[in-house]
């Protein structure tokens, strides 16, 4: 476990900037990535001098999220550095159908992992159209979100599936440890570090 803590104490160390400048934007990243981080400083903060008091399943939390913010900070540092040429405020115009875009990425690992039948070729395209309008620098629609949500439910093509991803799991452990997401939380916990 120490190795977790200690991975997760260079991870800060390596992108507390850009988690902090989406904060400060309230971006859509920001918030799409607030439970798990809040959860992880939280489990950090708690267990960094007790490891030993740490349970297998503390653990199973801390590794799940370490990964989990690693990959989809990767994703948007990508787009940032790629799509953006790290000009952060342009990256923030389309910080929104960026958000879409790791939705569809949890989406599609959740539906494999379950073995649920889907439509490939419909989630391809909404992930083109995605990144298209990031490419093209469109003008992003207002009614992104019925459209995605639209498309989503074209790919799964189910009535009965409810898609719970690792933030919804991250907002129930954050609910359980008593963490709250208001604004008052937010600049306590950034004064901790």
């Amino acid at each position: 476990m120490e190795r977790l803590l200690k991975e997760f104490n260079g991870w800060l160390a390596d992108h507390r900037n850009f988690y902090e400048h989406l904060q400060s934007h309230q971006s859509a990243l920001y918030l799409r990535f607030q439970p798990v981080y809040d959860v992880m400083l939280f489990l950090y903060n708690e267990y960094k001098d007790h490891v030993n008091e740490m349970t297998e399943d503390i653990e199973k939390i801390f590794q799940i999220g370490l990964e989990y913010i690693h990959m989809q900070f990767f994703t948007a540092e990508v787009y940032l550095e790629k799509s953006f040429n790290n000009d952060f405020h342009n990256f923030l115009e389309y910080d929104r159908v960026i958000s879409y875009l790791l939705f569809l990425e949890d989406l599609k690992y959740e539906l494999i992992e379950k073995s649920i039948d889907y439509d490939q070729e419909e989630l391809d395209k909404l992930n083109d159209y995605l990144d298209e309008i990031i490419e093209k620098r469109q003008e992003i629609p207002e009614s992104l979100n019925l459209y995605v949500d639209s498309k989503v439910f074209k790919i799964i093509n189910t009535d009965d599936y409810h898609f719970t991803g690792i933030i919804d799991i991250f907002v129930e452990i954050a609910d359980a440890l008593g963490i709250s997401f208001d604004e008052e939380n937010d600049v306590i916990i950034g004064e901790d570090l």
